[in-house]
């Protein structure tokens, strides 16, 4: 259905628009001058009626053609681009390959260069010992193969010039043109680049290395030895061969070994003196409480033998039977004994044993009292 609304054919349905226009009149193409081209024009307005809302289209017709590009010679230019892309990356992937091979090339004249730079050296080396010998030998037999040797060398000094003088050339021939020039200056800024990331890399490990010390120097000052330890082991890992990592190191082992030795020290000399003032369950109750683990051998054994000693004494001042020392582990131990003629042995004091062995334990395992030996006073208290 369509319409007429001032001088303009209204449309209701895309149907009816071969009914006000000839379809085969339009033009076929696009125009061959630069005149506008004739070309039909819809205008889309909503037209309003009393039951709902349409829209129309309005159709007039231009006078003049409008300029439209000949597709085909877009197409044309398109084609003509693209062959010329074609070529192109052909005549790249050529350069490409040449430049592979002439880098190669120059990759295998470099390392010999290198090679004769090496052999002449040597028979310099050669040359500069047979001459001096030449010049210094006692015999004049040992003179003559010198003489012979410093030949040999300066002919051997001279073809190493030659061969490195040649290389050297070529090499230099090959790095002039244009594109093994661009490969080999891209493979130094590469290598460049990766010289400037692994110095960075070391930068940052030194940095590191020196700012852990530092904190860890810092808590051991503070006496923080586990922080310090905290601190440490990481870098032990990344830098287990460092002199300064290896010298904080040991400053960490000597505090810890001073914080078991210097309270092992102190019972020691409070349990001497308990046991010459004969009161030796003093001198066991401060021995007992001393930490062996960490102790040095040395230190550890002077405990153990002044315990051994002051649990005998405890024993013949009160009485006590059949004492044995339980021992598996070096200056490690438990005495045991007898209160009475009819009573089990028991465990009268323990070093450096674990927690089980307590003071009173009575012990029936006869496997534990099989591998017991007499309790012996030490020949010295030391």
């Amino acid at each position: 259905m369509s319409s007429t609304r001032n001088g303009a054919v209204i449309l209701k349905s895309f149907a009816d628009l071969p009914l006000h226009i000839d379809l085969d009149s339009l033009p076929t193409g696009p125009s061959d001058t630069d005149e506008p081209g004739s070309i039909a024009q819809l205008n889309l307005a909503p037209a309003n009626s009393d039951d709902h809302q349409e829209t129309a289209v309005s159709i007039s017709l231009a006078s003049q053609p409008l300029p439209l590009q000949d597709l085909a010679s877009v197409i044309a230019q398109l084609a003509s681009l693209s062959n010329s892309l074609e070529l192109a990356a052909r005549e790249d992937a050529r350069a490409r390959e040449q430049a592979t091979i002439e880098l190669a090339r120059y990759q295998t004249l470099a390392a010999e260069r290198r090679e004769a730079e090496r052999a002449l050296a040597e028979a310099r080396e050669v040359r500069t010992a047979a001459e001096l010998l030449s010049s210094q030998a006692f015999t004049e037999e040992a003179r003559a193969q010198a003489a012979r040797n410093a030949a040999v060398a300066r002919a051997a000094e001279l073809a190493c010039t030659e061969l490195l003088a040649e290389r050297t050339r070529a090499a230099d021939e090959l790095s002039s043109r244009p594109h093994l020039a661009r490969v080999i200056a891209d493979q130094r800024r590469r290598e460049q680049e990766q010289a400037e990331a692994a110095g960075r890399a070391e930068d940052e490990r030194t940095a590191r290395l020196a700012q852990g010390l530092a904190a860890a120097r810092a808590e051991l000052a503070d006496g923080n030895l586990d922080e310090a330890r905290r601190l440490l082991a990481p870098l032990t890992r990344d830098f287990p061969t460092n002199d300064q990592l290896q010298s904080v190191l040991d400053t960490v082992r000597w505090q810890a070994q001073q914080l078991v030795v210097a309270p092992a020290q102190t019972a020691l000399h409070d349990a001497r003196r308990a046991l010459r003032e004969s009161v030796p369950e003093r001198a066991i109750g401060r021995l007992a409480d001393v930490q062996m683990h960490g102790l040095p051998d040395d230190r550890a054994r002077q405990v153990f033998g002044v315990w051994s000693n002051a649990c005998y004494q405890f024993v013949q001042q009160h009485g006590w039977l059949e004492p044995l020392r339980y021992s598996i582990v070096t200056s490690r131990g438990a005495v045991l004994a007898k209160p009475t003629a009819e009573a089990p042995h028991q465990v009268l004091s323990a070093l450096g044993m674990a927690r089980d062995w307590f003071v009173g334990k009575v012990i029936t395992d006869s496997a534990v009292l099989d591998a017991a030996r007499p309790l012996r006073p030490p020949k010295t208290t030391s």
